[in-house]
């Protein structure tokens, strides 16, 4: 099969946090491959010097003619990861991943996607550092611990069913529940995840539209004692947001797009998402999240490097 031939030969390792207690990871989604000068965000990142980059979702694009081929597929990934700025970074900076429907499959694709588990191995190849279970869940869900810092990231494609149905499935729901109780101690957990859980505009595929298993997530996360923070892509538009749910406050940084094209949120949209904190980002973007004891700052960088806008949150 060609998704052998791209498993990547990332072997360091992300290094444990300085007794500081300082963690910074860059992270961002939505990277498809169409305009050389955008390449350049990729350079960017690699200058921050982060100690790992977060892909987000819709990390390549398949095309109409390449998700249904697994031969094809596994090409797109090839084009996709020759690109010389994107290629150094990979190589200089540790990386972790999760997909979303465009690295997944076809646009919007669910769980009756027939080439899943074939899109499963030539993900997981892509972004081999990443601690998938594969083999043992079906799917690519993972968790890490960094110190007081616990990750927990989730497949928003393999489960998926029709919009008003689940996305995660009850499986992966108590899977996050049993990650949480284990990791109760730690500060702060990163949940990573394709679409925005708190945005509450039914926009797309965004989790409010599946309203009983949003529920139940923030239920889930709600149990946990310290702070949630939710990172998302999907939208082609950065923001933040913040939302109070059963006397827990949770937080979204959405970062999107690194370098596909810009669709800013239209007006009903944010006059119904009032989680939103400032105005969307509309522009090609990557996010660094610093963690240091006792904060937690969010900056988006432009293209070039160049800070847009940062805000901090107590832990």
């Amino acid at each position: 099969m060609l998704y052998r031939i791209l498993t990547l030969v990332f072997l360091g390792l992300v290094p444990p946090l300085a007794h500081a207690q300082v963690l910074r990871f860059a992270m961002g989604s939505c990277a498809e491959l169409n305009d050389p000068a955008r390449e350049a965000i990729f350079t960017s990142i690699q200058k921050k010097n982060p100690d790992f980059f977060l892909w987000l979702g819709d990390n390549t694009y398949y095309t109409s003619g390449e998700w249904n081929d697994s031969t094809r597929m596994a090409q797109n990934w090839s084009r996709r990861l020759a690109s010389p700025p994107l290629a150094e970074m990979m190589k200089s900076v540790p990386q972790r991943a999760i997909w979303d429907d465009h690295d997944f499959g076809p646009n919007d694709a669910d769980s009756t996607y027939a080439l899943k588990e074939v899109s499963a191995r030539i993900f997981t190849s892509v972004f081999a550092q990443t601690p998938f279970r594969l083999a043992e869940y079906g799917d690519i869900r993972w968790s890490e611990r960094r110190e007081n810092a616990l990750f927990i990231a989730l497949d928003d494609r393999t489960h998926r069913g029709p919009v008003g149905t689940h996305v995660l499935g009850s499986d992966q729901l108590n899977w996050l529940s049993s990650e949480l109780e284990t990791h109760k101690d730690a500060d702060v957990v990163f949940v990573a995840v394709g679409s925005q859980v708190l945005n509450l505009a039914e926009s797309f595929e965004n989790m409010i539209r599946y309203p009983a298993e949003r529920l139940d997530l923030l239920d889930r996360c709600a149990r946990f004692p310290g702070r949630v923070v939710f990172l998302t892509g999907d939208r082609h538009h950065g923001e933040v947001e913040v939302l109070v749910h059963r006397g827990t406050e949770f937080i979204e940084v959405c970062s999107s797009p690194l370098t596909s094209k810009v669709f800013p949120p239209r007006s009903p949209e944010v006059e119904t998402n009032t989680t939103l904190v400032g105005q969307p980002i509309n522009e090609p973007h990557f996010t660094l999240v610093t963690v240091s004891k006792g904060k937690l700052m969010v900056e988006y960088f432009s293209t070039n490097g160049e800070s847009i806008v940062n805000v901090v949150y107590e832990l």
